[in-house]
């Protein structure tokens, strides 16, 4: 029996699943990552990440009884990291959650360019992601960056270490930030502002492009099998939706990770673009974009919010003050945008934990009212995440947006929608379509 692996990049951990070819979870590992904070930057040491997922395939070929036929991984992106000439890193993966100041920015480039970035990449410029951090680099740091052999993101960084082969899907390419999303092309302007020569720069392809196999050694390392595939993934959100099985225009997908985020698909780029949400590549049979409203890092703030509040207590005991609030949390109500402006002194344990999700929900349901204004309308909404081992938050958030939420394959449809687009690489599932309700038949079944 073949098998496929599939790989979820995260922001805090990696998780994978093993695939059967007939489209059954055979096994699922979590690896976690560790940041160091430096100033306004976090960072990643590349050795422990390539560690830690090298751990998690080969936790997961362990439990395969055959071969793996393919490997694929989606992630969080726009982790930057700079290699010299022999591939070897010069700098720590800096982490997306990096920021820099504007400044640095607008000291390269004009206020039209800046604007221009949107329609170019499908993602406005910020002050995070490559697009600033680069900036930044070629502002501060020039001698960094015309030192680098390559210019690459974390996860083709991994697939290199796995192949010996350097790509980039056009999913991924849009928080790289350097590409023309519509052509599919590096975007020369922007390269030459930047000061990097596109041959510093992975080749791009579509996303379950087969890269190459794995090299002998990653084979030897991992107890893949001797034919086992790279397979090129997307970034994490699309991959949860196909995973999911958020295929449709009309359908949503809430992706609850370290960001909260709509996802939805549509058929346009020109109408993706004039909702002025995140605009990604979608899917390779079927519409083919997506449109994304990020509500950023909300899993950290309620993390904040709980421990604050709560200490370490289990997640079953502080799920269990949420069961016990009641809608409106005695009037109770946090702001994301700054946790320490609320004192709940006064309120009763339950009515501050509920509180904490409501006040999450609440701001998603704001969000939703304004994608609705701009035509992004929805009649199936699937949530994914780690909140979905949480029914009674499932439950809140159902009662605050008055509308019902299903769960497919939870915390696991990001790795899920990784694997299926290996099997679609390798020619095991003929559409994303097919591939999940394979999957899916499966699940219902189990």
């Amino acid at each position: 029996m073949n098998y496929l692996i599939g790989l979820d990049i995260g922001t805090s951990a990696v998780k994978g699943v093993l695939l059967s070819a007939e489209g059954r979870v055979i096994d699922t590992v979590n690896g976690p990552f560790t940041y160091t904070e430096k100033g306004t930057a976090r960072l990643l040491d590349p050795e422990e990440f390539i560690s830690t997922c090298f751990g998690v395939i080969r936790d997961l070929a362990k439990s395969a009884d055959g071969a793996v036929a393919a490997i694929s991984a989606c992630c969080a992106s726009g982790n930057i990291i700079l290699l010299d000439e022999d591939m070897k890193p010069i700098t720590p993966i800096i982490g997306w959650q990096t920021t820099v100041p504007m400044s640095d920015v607008e000291k390269l480039h004009t206020k039209e360019e800046i604007d221009a970035v949107y329609n170019i990449v499908g993602w406005p410029a910020l002050d995070s992601f490559p697009f600033a951090t680069l900036s930044s680099m070629r502002v501060n740091r020039p001698d960094l960056l015309d030192s680098a052999k390559m210019v690459t993101m974390s996860a083709e960084y991994l697939a290199y270490r796995l192949t010996g082969k350097w790509g980039i899907s056009h999913s991924m390419g849009t928080p790289f930030y350097m590409m023309d999303q519509e052509k599919g092309v590096y975007n020369k302007a922007l390269l030459e502002k930047l000061g990097i020569c596109e041959c510093k720069l992975p080749p791009i392809y579509d996303k379950g492009t087969v890269l190459g196999a794995l090299t002998a050694e990653s084979v030897s390392d991992l107890g893949t099998g001797a034919d086992t595939k790279y397979v090129l993934g997307s970034f994490d959100h699309p991959s949860g939706a196909l995973g999911a099985g958020v295929l449709k225009e009309g359908e949503m997908l809430l992706s609850c990770g370290t960001s909260w985020v709509e996802l939805f698909p549509v058929k346009s780029r020109e109408f993706a673009i004039s909702t002025g949400g995140l605009v990604d590549r979608y899917m390779l049979n079927g519409a083919p974009y997506c449109v994304m409203k990020s509500l950023t890092s909300v899993t950290e703030k309620i993390n904040y919010l709980r421990n604050k509040f709560f200490g370490s207590v289990p997640h079953k005991e502080f799920d269990g003050y949420v069961g016990e609030g009641v809608l409106g949390c005695g009037g109770l109500a946090f702001d994301f945008d700054d946790l320490d402006a609320v004192d709940p002194a006064g309120h009763t344990k339950p009515e501050i934990a509920r509180a904490i999700i409501e006040s999450a929900a609440r701001m998603l349901g704001e969000n939703l009212a304004e994608l609705k204004k701009c035509g992004l309308e929805c009649n199936k909404v699937v949530i994914i995440g780690g909140i979905t081992n949480a029914k009674v938050c499932i439950d809140v958030i159902e009662e605050v947006l008055g509308i019902p939420l299903e769960s497919v394959n939870g915390q696991s449809a990001g790795a899920v929608g990784s694997a299926l687009l290996a099997g679609i690489g390798v020619g095991i599932y003929e559409s994303e379509t097919a591939a999940f309700e394979k999957m899916y038949a499966n699940l219902k079944n189990k």
